[in-house]
């Protein structure tokens, strides 16, 4: 674990599809899988949450819930499925979680929490992390206690993100309070919370004195932040954004990554937040951006994308666009307007299309 970035675990958020994208362009930061139920994972012990590709270590799993010998049956089983780390939630606020006594509300019952650790400890060879928050709420800031008791416990490494749980994602993170935590531990703290930018990633470490910086939500349609971040944190060089038209090619990508892995509807489903979350920032896309939240394949994704690259582009953005998306089709051994993931073929673009892709693709 040797990198400065963690992209923790966000739900519907960093499953394999993601992730894939993120090594394509920062092969060395961490990562972690989306949570998955320790429970769940008696009755369903192949769950797909925990698929791994070959090239994305190191990559963590992070697992939930509240019963000692359960979690630590979930943790051999993720060991199993190639785990570098394993990851215990503390931390998640959703009232879904906590009301079961999982995530965050586990921060009420620290004497539960060290047995946890302790017991998945015990069960696995990798290194046990955990991820937690500054408390239930402000009358209830235990955050320094808890980590105490998680390195004592065996953690190998904690992340503490900047909020108690009745902030949710509401209010600044409290950077202060994640000082605390690093100065009372001798294990590596990662801090997490209002990261949207290098600069801020930068500004937190000087604050809190941690070890890496957790960056969950900035990474939204931005996967780019993750890159900018490791190499203004170890060269101090702020890298340029992508243009307009390399967000909607790498919406397109992210698009056709989720219906090739989780079948046409689902892959749909899920990708209109992702494809909204692309567009998010360009001039003029909020239009565009409300039809995405309807696409029902495809193909309406790549016309409507196809547009707003014409929008944004000109003639030349959207010859780029189209270029990409012709090679994909090759690439996967279609011909152009074939794959659209609900059994139409053809995609119509605001030009003629022939009058403007290159002949052969280089």
């Amino acid at each position: 674990m040797n990198s400065r970035v963690y992209v923790p675990p966000m739900a519907g958020v960093t499953d394999l599809v993601f992730r894939s994208i993120v090594r394509r362009i920062d092969p060395g930061c961490l990562m972690s899988t989306e949570m998955v139920s320790s429970r769940a994972l008696l009755a369903k012990p192949e769950s797909r949450i925990m698929d791994l590709g070959a090239d994305e270590h190191p990559i963590g799993i992070q697992i939930f819930g509240h019963e000692p010998d359960v979690m630590a049956h979930a943790a051999q089983l993720a060991e199993k499925r190639g785990a570098d780390f394993l990851d215990i939630n503390m931390g998640c606020p959703v009232p879904k979680i906590t009301k079961g006594k999982d995530g965050c509300a586990l921060m009420k019952e620290p004497d539960l929490a060290r047995e946890i650790i302790k017991t998945v400890k015990q069960s696995v060879k990798v290194p046990v992390t955990v991820k937690f928050r500054l408390g239930w709420d402000d009358e209830n800031r235990n955050a320094v206690e808890f980590g105490e008791m998680a390195e004592e416990a065996g953690a190998s490494l904690v992340t503490v993100h900047g909020r108690t749980r009745q902030q949710l994602y509401s209010g600044n993170a409290d950077w202060q309070h994640i000082a605390l935590v690093k100065a009372a531990l001798s294990i590596p703290v990662f801090g997490n919370g209002d990261v949207f930018s290098p600069e801020a990633a930068m500004r937190m470490l000087e604050i809190t004195g941690c070890d890496g910086v957790a960056v969950a939500r900035g990474t939204l349609g931005n996967p780019w932040l993750i890159p900018a971040i490791t190499r203004y944190l170890d060269r101090g060089i702020l890298d340029e954004p992508p243009d307009n038209i390399e967000r909607l090619i790498m919406a397109f990508w992210h698009c056709t990554g989720l219906i090739a892995y989780k079948g046409p509807r689902v892959g749909v489903n899920e990708s209109r937040r992702h494809l909204t979350n692309y567009t998010k920032g360009i001039s003029g896309a909020a239009p565009y951006r409300n039809r995405l939240t309807q696409i029902a394949g495809l193909k309406d994704a790549v016309q409507i994308l196809s547009e707003l690259a014409l929008l944004v582009g000109g003639k030349e953005g959207l010859t780029r666009f189209l270029l990409a998306v012709e090679q994909d089709n090759l690439k996967n051994g279609e011909h152009p307007g074939e794959r659209n993931g609900n059994g139409e073929g053809g995609i119509k673009t605001p030009v003629d299309i022939d009058a403007i892709l290159p002949v052969a693709i280089p």
